[in-house]
């Protein structure tokens, strides 16, 4: 891996599945030394997900996307031992990382207070599902009920119909991107004042970010945002048109007029223009199933690529949809490299996705695959710490470290 920016910088990383790995992934992209805290006695449930061997808790596809570049310590924190050696990695950390209900660190007496008295600098950063205080601090919070108190899930279904929420726990990533930012600032505040801070990221809050514009329109104009399936209230047309093949679509998006003209002219149906239901954005608008009823006559005449060169030459915004296959063949995705190989010794097929930013001078990058559990607790431990190796050999007898 090319040298990256927060080279230097260790992370201890207590938590699981998808909102704190995804922020941990990010950090050791650019450069971090990530260390996981994990444990035989309970098992993140990602190293099972979508598994083809619900026995091995090394075969989790998606637990080897969000764990790559991470090192994994076992530490059983049932026992107050446990608790000390978390004690020494932290006194030994920048960051600390946490996604659990806010009495879990507290009750281990590893929450900021503690953990400042150990390592003044250390920046603790906490994912929880409403923020550490407040009335709902201590309910139980996964992510599609928090798309839903977000607004999100209710901006999700056709035009005119009922919302029928999302599948995917979208406010896990979200939380995750965002907390990767604020562990930035800290370090940028650490770096000129030598002074470590607590971050409180309520995943809800960092879902209904997202929805800026609705909050707006609702506070400006008293309008309620609903769902509109894949039609816009800024653009028209904007929707998923079918193609030619099987199961074969393009996205198309007209943000101005000109784009607009720019269509009809190049999809040969210059009377488009002329035709008083089309004749500007309000319009369109209103008469939006006309338009995408003959949009879908021009592009079901063609592929999705095919499509995509035409109407991207005359400068319309046009994709295609790309099924998760189709990732791994589109020439623009492999030159890039959205997705790269990183072999695992349980899948030495396995890929990853790639960081969406690329640093000219400090790129980062992915340089090893996910964490066996508990690979790197000797490492950790006795080389980090500095624990004598017979007294680790004792730890792991007692089942402090498993």
């Amino acid at each position: 891996m090319a040298k990256g920016p927060l080279e230097g910088i260790r992370v201890f990383f207590i938590g699981s599945t998808w909102a704190g790995p995804m922020c941990a992934a990010l950090l050791s992209d650019m450069g971090a030394e990530v260390i996981r805290q994990e444990t035989h006695a309970r098992i993140d449930a990602y190293r099972y997900l979508r598994s083809s061997d619900m026995t091995n808790p090394e075969g989790g596809p998606l637990f080897q996307d969000l764990n790559r570049n991470a090192l994994s310590v076992a530490l059983n924190m049932s026992q107050p031992k446990a608790r000390e050696l978390a004690r020494a990695i932290i006194r030994i950390s920048d960051v600390l990382l946490e996604n659990n209900a806010p009495t879990l660190l507290r009750g281990w007496g590893l929450d900021y207070p503690e953990v400042k008295e150990s390592n003044p600098t250390i920046i603790m950063a906490s994912m929880s599902g409403f923020g550490q205080n407040g009335p709902l601090a201590l309910d139980r919070a996964y992510g599609p009920p928090l798309s839903s108190l977000s607004g999100i899930a209710a901006l999700i279904g056709y035009e005119g119909e009922d919302p029928v929420g999302e599948l995917y726990a979208y406010n896990d990533p979200v939380a995750g991107v965002t907390t990767f930012f604020a562990i930035m600032a800290a370090l940028h505040y650490r770096a000129k004042t030598g002074k470590g801070q607590y971050i409180d990221l309520s995943q809800w809050e960092a879902g209904s970010a997202l929805l800026g514009k609705e909050i707006m329109d609702y506070t400006m104009n008293g309008r309620v945002a609903a769902c509109r399936g894949n039609r816009s209230m800024w653009m028209a047309p904007h929707g998923c048109y079918p193609c030619r093949g099987e199961d074969k679509w393009i996205t198309i998006a007209c943000a101005t007029e000109e784009e607009w003209r720019a269509l009809c002219i190049i999809t040969g149906n210059p009377q488009w223009m002329e035709d008083d239901r089309f004749a500007d954005l309000n319009s369109r608008l209103k008469n939006g199933e006309e338009v995408d009823k003959l949009i879908t006559e021009w592009t079901s005449a063609h592929t999705d690529y095919e499509a995509m060169e035409i109407l991207q030459g005359a400068g319309v915004a046009a994709l295609p949809v790309l099924t998760m296959a189709e990732m791994f063949t589109d020439p623009h995705a492999l030159e890039e490299e959205y997705l790269v190989h990183v072999p695992h010794p349980y899948e030495p097929g396995a890929h990853s996705y790639n960081t969406p930013w690329k640093l000219s001078e400090t790129p980062g990058g992915i340089s090893r695959h996910a964490p066996i559990l508990g690979e790197h607790s000797e490492y950790v431990l006795c080389e980090l710490c500095g624990i004598p190796k017979d007294e680790f050999a004792k730890l792991v007898d007692e089942k402090v470290v498993w």
